[in-house]
C-alpha cells in the first residue's frame, strides 16, 4: 500500500537507535561518534537518515574514491559502481536507499541508485539536443525514491532534473542563456525541488513543485537599500516547505559586502541569521568533492523540525560546525579534539553528520555523528 506523502514526516522505523535524538535539545549537550573507513585516506559522510545510517565516500588513493554505508551499530560496508574510479554517494532515505554519482571515465559523472539490499541501477537523463553522452550528478533522494540532481546541457551550462521511482525524468531550467547554470540543491518528501539559477550578474533561487508550478525568488530589498550584485541561494527544503539558504550582497564596486544565512517560510517570509563567523557558502570550502563541477550541495541542511546545520570560519580561519534551532538560537560545535569541522546533513531527530581534522594535525579527515542529548 502506498504511504500518503503527508504522513512521511511523522513516520519512524522502529529500532533501538531510530529517532534517537527526538526530544533532545538540539542546542544543548551532545555526544559525538567518530569513525573512519579502515585504510581510508579521508572519510567524508554526506547523508544521514532517521535510523542513524550514514553514507558518504572515502579516498582509496588520492584520485580514487569509493562509497560507504555505516549502520547504526558501527558496521561499515564499502562499495563502488561498475568498478569506477570515483563513487560519491550524496543522499540516503529512510529505507536506506542511496543516490549519488560515479565516474568510470574521469570527469564524466553518471547517476546511480543503490537500494538497501545492495542492488544498484545507473542512469542519466535523456541526451540533451546536440549534446551526446549526458553527465549527471544526483544530489538528493526522498522517501519515495524520487531523485533530484543536475546534468550538463549544453556545455558548460547545466540544468536540473528529477527522476521518479518509475524512471521518468523531468528537466528543470531557469538559467539566463546557454552559459548560465540551473543548479538543483534539495528535494523534500513531497517531491518539491529547490535550487538556484544564474542571470548575467546575480544568482537567484527557485522552488519547483511536482505539479509543474515554479516560483523564482531573491532576498527582498527595499527600494534604494541596495545597488549592486545579489546572490540568493536555496540549499535545502523540509517537508513543510521551509527553505534554508544563504545570500551575498555586493555593493558596487564591491567595496562593501554582506552575507549570511536565511530561512524562507512557505508564505515567503524571510528570516536572516549569521553564525559567529563567516558562513561557509562557496565551492571548495567543504569536502574535496568533484560535485563542485555542477553544484555545491551540503552547505546548509534543514530537517523537519526546522533545525539547520552548516559551517563557518572564525577570524583565525578555523572552520566550525553550527546548528540553529527554529527559534533562532545558534550553537557552535566541534567534535572532541576536532578542528576544521564541516557539517553535511541533519536528520529529523537532530543528529548531524560531517567530517573534521584532529587538532594535532596529520592524518586524513575523520567522519562524525553529533547526537543531541
Amino acid at each position: 500500500m502506498m504511504i500518503p506523502r503527508f504522513l512521511v514526516a511523522a513516520l519512524c522505523v522502529l529500532g533501538p537507535l531510530t529517532c534517537v535524538a527526538h526530544g533532545g535539545n538540539i542546542n544543548g549537550e551532545a555526544t559525538y561518534i567518530s569513525f573512519s573507513v579502515p585504510g581510508a585516506l579521508g572519510t567524508y559522510p554526506m547523508g544521514i537518515n532517521a535510523s542513524m545510517t550514514v553514507t558518504g565516500y572515502y579516498y582509496v588513493t588520492p584520485t580514487v574514491t569509493r562509497g560507504f554505508l555505516r549502520d547504526a551499530d558501527g558496521t561499515i560496508t564499502t562499495f563502488d559502481i561498475l568498478g569506477g574510479v570515483w563513487t560519491e554517494p550524496e543522499s540516503i532515505n529512510a529505507a536506506g536507499d542511496i543516490t549519488g554519482y560515479y565516474e568510470v571515465v574521469p570527469g564524466t559523472p553518471h547517476g546511480f541508485l543503490r537500494y538497501a539490499d545492495g542492488r544498484t541501477i545507473t542512469f542519466d537523463p535523456p541526451d540533451a539536443p546536440g549534446v551526446p553522452g549526458p553527465q549527471s550528478q544526483p544530489v538528493s533522494i526522498n522517501e519515495f525514491d524520487e531523485i533530484a540532481g543536475n546534468y550538463l546541457h549544453p556545455l558548460p551550462a547545466s540544468d536540473g532534473f528529477t527522476r521518479s521511482r518509475a524512471g521518468v525524468f523531468t528537466t528543470i531550467g531557469f538559467g539566463d542563456g546557454a552559459d548560465y547554470k540551473t543548479v538543483v540543491t534539495g528535494l523534500n518528501a513531497n517531491g518539491t525541488v529547490v535550487g538556484y539559477g544564474a542571470s548575467v550578474n546575480d544568482l537567484f533561487s527557485f522552488i519547483s513543485d511536482p505539479d509543474g508550478f515554479s516560483n523564482l525568488f531573491v532576498l527582498p530589498m527595499e527600494e534604494g537599500q541596495f545597488d549592486g550584485t545579489q546572490d540568493t541561494v536555496a540549499e535545502s527544503i523540509n517537508g513543510d516547505g521551509v527553505i534554508a539558504g544563504w545570500y551575498s550582497l555586493c555593493i558596487d564596486p564591491c567595496a562593501t559586502t554582506s552575507a549570511g544565512g536565511f530561512v524562507r517560510s512557505p508564505q515567503g517570509v524571510f528570516t536572516l541569521f549569521n553564525p559567529p563567523g563567516t558562513l561557509v557558502t562557496l565551492p571548495g570550502s567543504g569536502p574535496a568533492s568533484r560535485s563542485e563541477t555542477l553544484s555545491a550541495p551540503h552547505r546548509l541542511s534543514i530537517n523537519q523540525a526546522g533545525d539547520i546545520t552548516g559551517s563557518y570560519t572564525d577570524a583565525a580561519g578555523v572552520q566550525h560546525g553550527f546548528v540553529r534551532n527554529p527559534y533562532g538560537t545558534i550553537t557552535s560545535f566541534d567534535p572532541p579534539e576536532g578542528n576544521q569541522t564541516t557539517t553535511t546533513s541533519i536528520n529529523d531527530g537532530g543528529a548531524i553528520a560531517g567530517f573534521y581534522h584532529y587538532h594535532a594535525g596529520g592524518g586524513p579527515p575523520v567522519g562524525f555523528i553529533r547526537v543531541p542529548q
